[in-house]
C-alpha cells in the first residue's frame, strides 16, 4: 500500500487564523506566478482555446511558445522554414480538423508565458511562420504546406466580407497577434484606461507541498480574471498588519516521541497528571544532572545496599538523595543554585519578578497554587522584598536619574508637572507627583509623599509633593524656566509667592475641558439655553485657536471675543476689542448648508454666552494659557504608574515608592520608541472607540517594549544579596524619613487590643435570642368575617 494511503494516529491538525492567512498568502504567491496579461487579446485566447478543445491556458500557451521555439530553430538555418510568400498556394493535405490538432498536443508541463516572452514572440512571427509543435504532429506538418484554415478563422474575429477572409486564412494566429497587438498598444497609449490591465490569473492546482490540513475555505479557484486601473498605488496585501507568528507545536502532527516521554490518553491518567506538581528547575542543573552517572549500588565500603531517591522540597526548591537503607548519601542535586547563606536563587530571582513585573504576591500565589506550583511564603517574599528589591530599585533609579538630569544640565528646560493619589475619592494615603521634560517627554524625579506628613491632611499633599520635587531639580542646578501644571489653586498660589522668576502654564487640555463643561452646565439649566448645546464643541475650539495663535492677553481677547458676533452670523464689528487684534472673523467663507442654526442676539442662549465668554474669573486666567502647554503625555504616564501601582492595592511607604520608581525608569526606557511600519513602508495604524467622546479615533502602534534594563536590574538585586553578611533575619530600621516614624498608622487615634474590639462588637444577627422566635402554623384555619353593606 502506498505511503499516501496510510492514516497518521491522532487528531486531525488544525490551523489558527494567522496560520491559515500566511498559507494562502503562500498560495496566492504560488498562482501569482503564472499571472500574465492578454489585455483585449483575452477573448481571441478563450476562442483559440475552446477551438483547439484544450483543457487548460497552459496548454494554448505551450503551442505557442513550441511554434515559435520552432521558428526559431528554422531561423538558423533549419530546412523546413516555410517563406511567407508561399503560403498563398494551397495544401496538398491542408490540416482542416481540428480534432488533429487537439490529438497531437503533448499534456503541458511548462508554466504559462510572461509578458515579456509573449512580446518576444509576436514581434519576430512577422515574417516566418513556425509549421508545427513537438510531437507527433511535427513531422506531419514538415512533409506538407500548413493551413490551419480553422485556427485563422477563430483568430480573426472582425473580417467583415470573403477577400478579407481569404487573406486572414493564410496567415497564422500568432502573426496576427503581433499585428493587432502592435495597433491595440498604439491606441492605448492614447486611452485614459489601458486595455492591458486585464489581470488573468491562472492555476492549475497541482501543489507540491504537503497540504494535509488544506480545507475547503483555503480553495482558490483555478482561474482568475480581473480588471485593474493603474493609478500608481500599491493594495496591500490581505493579511497586511498581521505578525508574523510561529507554528504552534501543539498544533504539530504526532510522532512517536519514545518510552521516556508520558502521554497523557486516559482519564486516569489525567488524574495522575494532575496529581503531579511543576517546579522551578534551572537548566543548568538539569544538564548538570543528566551528565551525572550514579551507580544504583551504595559505594561505602561493606555496605553494598541498593540506592533509593528521596525528594524534598523546601521553598520552591526540589532536592533529589540518593541514600541507601544504612542511609549513606550517595549524591545529592538541587534544582536552583544556591545563593549565599543558602538562599535560593529561584526563590530571589522570583520574588523579584513579582515586583519588577507590577504584580502582586496574592494573585501570584493563587496561580502557584491552582497549577500545584511550589513557591516562597509570603513572610519570605516580604523580607526578600525589604532587604533586597527595593533598595536596589531605589539606587538603580537613582543612577537613571542623574544620567537623564545630565542631558538637560546648563539648559533652559520647560517642565510639566501633575501629581497622583494613591486612592479614588479624598481619603488617600499616599501622593506621587512627576516632573517631565517638555520636549523629550522623560521622567526627571518623581516624588511619593504620606499625608503623616502633611498632619493627615491628604488635600495637601499635592502642594507638598510639588515644592519637594521642583527644589530637589533647583538644588541639583536644573534651570526651569517654565512649569506647567493643571489649574490647582495650591500650586498657583505658591509659585506667585516663592517661584515668581519661573513662568507658570495652565494645562491647555484642563482648560478647554472645564470651559466646555462650564457652556454644557449652563446650556442645561434652562430650557431656553437649549441651542448653546450645539456650539459647546465650537467655543471650545475656538478657546484652543485663541491660545494657538495669540502671544499675549490682548492678541487672545482680540480674537475670543469675536465668538460672540460669530454664533448671531455676524462676521464683522465696529470696534475691534484690543489694538492687535481686528473687527472681523478670520475664517474663510462659509457653506450655505448648516448642521446647525444660528443663534439670536439678545436672548437667553446669547447672553450666557455672553456671559461665559467675559468672565472676569475666567480673563484672569488667560495669561496661563498663552504658551499652549499640554500635559498629555504626562497624563499617558499615570496609566504606567496604575501597572505598577494599582489603587485598589495597600503598599507599604517603602513599597509604594519602590513601583513609582520602576513606573519612571520603565517610562524613560521606553519613551523613544518608534512606529511600526507596514511593509510597504506607511505607519501601522491603531483604531479605538471612545465611548465617551463617541467617536472613534486612530493611533500609531508603537514597537514593543523590550525591558532592556531588566538584566542589569536583577544583577543589582543578586549582588545586593551576595554582598550581604548579616541576612534577612536582621531587626528593621527604617529610614529617616519614613513616615511611619511620626505615626505607626494614618488614624488620628491609636488602635486599642484587638480582643477588646472583638469583645466590644455587636451583631444584630448573630443574638440567640429563642423568645423572638415566631412560629407559624400553617395548618390552622382563619375566618375572615367581611363587612356587610
Amino acid at each position: 500500500m502506498s505511503d499516501i494511503n496510510v492514516l497518521k494516529r491522532g487528531r486531525k491538525p488544525t490551523l489558527t487564523d494567522s496560520a491559515k492567512k500566511r498559507r494562502r498568502t503562500a498560495v496566492n504567491a504560488k498562482c501569482n506566478k503564472n499571472r500574465i496579461y492578454l489585455g483585449s487579446q483575452y477573448d481571441r485566447w478563450s476562442e483559440l482555446k475552446c477551438a483547439l478543445r484544450l483543457q487548460s491556458h497552459a496548454e494554448v500557451a505551450k503551442i505557442l511558445l513550441d511554434r515559435y521555439e520552432f521558428h526559431t530553430q528554422t531561423d538558423q538555418g533549419n530546412p523546413n522554414t516555410i517563406d511567407a510568400n508561399t503560403i498563398s498556394e494551397k495544401p496538398t493535405n491542408p490540416v482542416t480538423n481540428i480534432n488533429d490538432v487537439n490529438t497531437a498536443v503533448e499534456k503541458p508541463t511548462s508554466p504559462a508565458p510572461t509578458c515579456s516572452a509573449m512580446s518576444e514572440e509576436t514581434s519576430s512571427a512577422n515574417t516566418l511562420l513556425t509549421t508545427s509543435t513537438p510531437g507527433p504532429l511535427q513531422s506531419k506538418l514538415q512533409q506538407h504546406s500548413v493551413h490551419l484554415s480553422d485556427v485563422s478563422e477563430i483568430s480573426s474575429s472582425e473580417r467583415e466580407h470573403e477577400s478579407r477572409y481569404v487573406e486572414e486564412t493564410q496567415m497564422s494566429g500568432i502573426e496576427e497577434i503581433s499585428r493587432k497587438t502592435d495597433s491595440l498598444w498604439k491606441s492605448a497609449q492614447s486611452s485614459f484606461v489601458n486595455p492591458f490591465d486585464l489581470t488573468i490569473t491562472i492555476s492549475e492546482g497541482n501543489y507540491e507541498d504537503d497540504d494535509d490540513n488544506f480545507s475547503d475555505e483555503d480553495y482558490e479557484p483555478s482561474f482568475d480574471a480581473t480588471y485593474r486601473q493603474d493609478h500608481g498605488v500599491e493594495s496591500e496585501s490581505e493579511n497586511e498588519g498581521f505578525e508574523d507568528e510561529s507554528a504552534d507545536p501543539s498544533d504539530q502532527q504526532e510522532e512517536d516521541l519514545g518510552p521516556s516521554i508520558k502521554k497523557i490518553r486516559s482519564e486516569t491518567e489525567v488524574d495522575t497528571f494532575l496529581d503531579d506538581r511543576p517546579l522551578i528547575v534551572y537548566m543548568s542543573s538539569i544538564l548538570s544532572l543528566a551528565k551525572t552517572h550514579i551507580p544504583p549500588i551504595c559505594a561505602v565500603k561493606g555496605c553494598r545496599l541498593p540506592l533509593t531517591i528521596k525528594m524534598e522540597l523546601i521553598s520552591s526548591a526540589l532536592y533529589l538523595k540518593w541514600v541507601c537503607q544504612n542511609k549513606h548519601l550517595a549524591h545529592k542535586w538541587c534544582s536552583q543554585p544556591i545563593l549565599n547563606r543558602r538562599l535560593h536563587s529561584g526563590d530571589l530571582v522570583f520574588s523579584a519578578g513579582i515586583l519588577l513585573s507590577g504584580n502582586n504576591y496574592q494573585k501570584i500565589a493563587d496561580l502557584a497554587k491552582f497549577i500545584r506550583l511550589p513557591i516562597l511564603c509570603n513572610s519570605t517574599f516580604l523580607k526578600i522584598q525589604r532587604t533586597y528589591l527595593v533598595p536596589s530599585i531605589d539606587s538603580f533609579w537613582v543612577q537613571s536619574q542623574d544620567m537623564v538630569l545630565q542631558e538637560f544640565r546648563d539648559k533652559e528646560i520647560v517642565i510639566l508637572g501633575d501629581g497622583r493619589m494613591d486612592s479614588p475619592g479624598h481619603c488617600a494615603q499616599f501622593c506621587s507627583y512627576t516632573f517631565m521634560e517638555y520636549n523629550t517627554k522623560k521622567i526627571l524625579t518623581i516624588v511619593t509623599m504620606d499625608k503623616r506628613m502633611t498632619e493627615k491632611k491628604s488635600t495637601n499633599l499635592e502642594k507638598a509633593c510639588f515644592l519637594k520635587g521642583l527644589r530637589q531639580l533647583l538644588d541639583k542646578n536644573m534651570k526651569v524656566v517654565e512649569v506647567v501644571t493643571d489649574a490647582h489653586i495650591q500650586v498657583e498660589s505658591l509659585m506667585k509667592k516663592e517661584f515668581s522668576n519661573i513662568k507658570h502654564s495652565f494645562d491647555i487640555w484642563h482648560g478647554a475641558k472645564n470651559l466646555g463643561k462650564k457652556v454644557v452646565k449652563v446650556a442645561q439649566e434652562q430650557k431656553a439655553n437649549k441651542p448653546l448645546l450645539e456650539w459647546s464643541r465650537d467655543i471650545v475650539n475656538h478657546f484652543w485657536h485663541c491660545a494657538d495663535i495669540s502671544t499675549t492677553e490682548q492678541e487672545f481677547i482680540g480674537s475670543w471675543f469675536g465668538i460672540m458676533h460669530h454664533t448671531v452670523n455676524k462676521h464683522q464689528w465696529m470696534i475691534a476689542y484690543s489694538d492687535t487684534a481686528g473687527n472681523e472673523c478670520k475664517h474663510g467663507p462659509l457653506s450655505s448648508e448648516r448642521e446647525k442654526g444660528w443663534l439670536t442676539g439678545a436672548t437667553p442662549p446669547h447672553d450666557a454666552l455672553i456671559k461665559i465668554v467675559m468672565d472676569k474669573r475666567f480673563l484672569r486666567k488667560i495669561p496661563y494659557y498663552l504658551n499652549c502647554r499640554s500635559t498629555a503625555e504626562l497624563e499617558n504616564f499615570q496609566n504606567v504608574i496604575l501597572k505598577y501601582a494599582s489603587k485598589r492595592h495597600s503598599y507599604g511607604p517603602s513599597t509604594y515608592n519602590a513601583r513609582n520608581q520602576l513606573a519612571a525608569i520603565d517610562h524613560n526606557a521606553h519613551c523613544e520608541r518608534k512606529v511600526v511600519t507596514n511593509k510597504d513602508g506607511t505607519k501601522r495604524l491603531q483604531r479605538y472607540y471612545s465611548k465617551k467622546g463617541g467617536r472613534w479615533t486612530a493611533t500609531e502602534v508603537k514597537t514593543p517594549k523590550q525591558y532592556i534594563y531588566i538584566p542589569e536590574l536583577m544583577k543589582h538585586i543578586i549582588m545586593k544579596r551576595l554582598s550581604d553578611d548579616i541576612g534577612m533575619s536582621r531587626r528593621v530600621i527604617l529610614d529617616p524619613f519614613d513616615p511611619r516614624r511620626l505615626s505607626a498608622t494614618i488614624a488620628p487615634v491609636p488602635p486599642p487590643p484587638t480582643q477588646d474590639l472583638m469583645a466590644a462588637k455587636i451583631s444584630r444577627f448573630n443574638r440567640e435570642d429563642l423568645d423572638r422566635t415566631i412560629d407559624y402554623d400553617f395548618d390552622q384555619t382563619i375566618d375572615y368575617e367581611w363587612p356587610t353593606n
